[in-house]
């Protein structure tokens, strides 16, 4: 009986529609625990509605993330900056690949380099997506003006990342006809010059996802420069509003993972690959020992959502 049923396996699976065995959706991630697992254990619940559909992860750099590229699985999503390296330079062009966990522009300077390799082997240009992790400027100038009561000017440090950001947001700035108060560095010497004159004479600072204005070293001094000239900064991470920041919009993992995973279960049913694109839940976090240091009476962070969620619907 043990022999037949084996016999039965074998001829089951080598009947079974080639679509069938090729549901498959590879997860590629940067690292483990964290964001990195929120993410994917987010699209795996997304996914679960799909019940043809079956789910590899792997860890860049591991002998399983070798086996999933031989796998071949319908769609290979990217968790973390490393793993969408990792599979645009070195992954099948004929693989559809949809990045999460992101920056924007690291994202569009890899897929930069990733269209000159492909135009130079005359190859066809993959089908590649994206979820960013930061957040549109309309949202991040709309958080500012529901947070603080009556701001005009807006303080941003640009470095060589975020500088692409500028007229996006000094565009977004202009839509609600606030004066973007602006300055761009290049080396670590310039930034604290920058920031002085710039927050001298703003009335709020925007902190953006570029390593050359906001990491481990200039964090906390730009907070505490803040502090000292009394303007409140609006940061980009629920972390950030831990160490400092007045208020935040960011998208959590969880939350970017079920939109990574809604746009799967679209894929695999035959949709098309979508553009790139931002976050579409979000989130508010306040600060509100830094409000009362600043005299600064702010809503309620979901009242606050709300309203920046119904301008964004309108």
């Amino acid at each position: 009986m043990r022999l037949a049923a084996l016999v039965w396996l074998a001829f089951t699976l080598l009947a079974a529609p080639a679509a069938a065995l090729s549901e498959t959706v590879g997860l590629l991630v940067s690292g483990e625990g964290g964001s990195y697992a929120e993410v994917t254990e987010a699209i795996q619940a997304e996914l679960k509605s799909q019940p043809e559909s079956r789910v590899r992860v792997a860890v860049v750099g591991t002998a399983a993330a070798d086996e999933l590229a031989r796998a071949g699985p319908r769609l290979l999503i990217t968790v973390g900056t490393r793993a969408a390296q990792t599979a645009l330079r070195a992954g099948d062009a004929r693989l559809p690949l949809l990045s999460v966990l992101i920056p924007r522009a690291s994202f569009e300077a890899m897929l930069v380099e990733a269209r000159s390799i492909e135009a130079r082997a005359g190859g066809e240009a993959r089908r590649v997506s994206a979820v960013f992790l930061d957040q549109p400027a309309a949202r991040q100038i709309e958080l500012i003006r529901q947070a603080l009561p009556t701001p005009t000017r807006i303080g941003v440090v640009f470095g060589p990342d975020s500088a692409r950001d500028r007229e996006r947001l000094q565009a977004a700035a202009d839509a609600k006809r606030l004066n973007l108060v602006a300055e761009t560095v290049t080396r670590d010497t310039e930034l604290f010059p920058a920031l002085q004159r710039v927050m001298a004479d703003s009335d709020a600072f925007l902190a953006l996802p570029d390593p050359r204005v906001v990491n481990a070293d200039t964090a906390q001094n730009l907070l505490l420069t803040s502090f000292r000239m009394r303007r409140p900064v609006i940061g980009y991470s629920s972390a950030y509003v831990r160490a400092g920041a007045l208020a935040a919009v960011y998208s959590t993992p969880a939350q970017i993972g079920a939109q990574a995973g809604r746009i799967a279960r679209t894929v695999l049913r035959g949709g098309a690959m979508p553009a790139p694109q931002f976050p579409a839940e979000f989130s508010v976090s306040v600060n509100r020992q830094v409000a009362r240091s600043l005299g600064v009476e702010v809503d309620d962070e979901s009242a606050i959502r709300e309203r920046i969620a119904r301008q964004e619907r309108e």
